[in-house]
């Protein structure tokens, strides 16, 4: 049987279920694998309740009116999709599919607004998910509008060694992209044609070379003193 505790990303959000609704939810939860490629759930949707990745890579894409789409957001490993518009009780904003195969546990809108009902706690840990989420939105849109494109494509690979990168005895940083170059200059914001200029200056100024959807970095240091003489201009 799925125990919560695998979809609980700290102690403080664990400690706020009581035993009961520790139950409740593992006898409600139904957990699946999708491929890559694969859309678990489409912008204009009713939301049906919560998805938790258990692991993976999930792309959230919208698209406007115009047909024209973006990513928004990756989540990982821990995160949760679909809070919002549960929460607000609207459809979803965005598409959410999948880039690396992914295991994912899925519980109902009934369920949750059940649990969200009596334990306020509960509700609260919501609501400072939200706020967070809105402070990277922020973020995101500062990059977009404040940072170049070069700093932008830093700033991404830094944030995705957490995940995708593995250091080598000699310090040489490798990070696995999980994504296109087209998506690439979706998640920063950039025409395609910008990135491949951004990125071919990286490479000339020895900052890091990308073969493929492999990103090598001899000197990290000198990667991350950019990135932060870029969020400083």
């Amino acid at each position: 049987m799925p125990c919560l505790s695998a979809r609980i990303r700290t102690k403080t959000e664990w400690d706020a279920l009581t035993p009961d609704e520790i139950d409740l939810f593992n006898r409600k939860v139904v957990c699946r694998t999708y491929p890559a490629g694969q859309v678990i759930f489409v912008q204009g949707d009713p939301c049906k309740g919560l998805y938790f990745i258990e692991d993976g890579l999930i792309a959230a894409r919208k698209v406007d009116e115009e047909g024209q789409s973006a990513i928004v957001r990756l989540a990982y490993q821990g995160d949760t999709l679909g809070y919002r518009p549960l929460l607000a009780k609207e459809n979803h904003r965005a598409t959410a599919e999948v880039i690396k195969d992914a295991k994912i546990c899925f519980i109902g809108a009934p369920t949750m607004h059940r649990l969200l009902r009596s334990n306020p706690r509960l509700g609260m840990l919501f609501l400072e998910h939200i706020a967070q989420a809105l402070g990277e939105a922020e973020e995101r849109l500062f990059q977009v509008a404040a940072l170049s494109v070069r700093t932008r494509i830093i700033h991404l690979v830094v944030l995705l060694r957490d995940h995708y990168g593995t250091t080598t005895s000699d310090g040489t940083l490798f990070v696995e992209l999980p994504m296109t170059r087209r998506d690439l200059a979706e998640m920063i914001g950039a025409r395609p044609e910008s990135v491949s200029r951004a990125l071919r200056d990286i490479q000339d100024d020895g900052l890091m070379d990308l073969s493929g959807r492999t990103v090598r970095v001899d000197q990290i240091d000198r990667l991350i003193d950019e990135l932060h003489h870029g969020l400083h201009i």
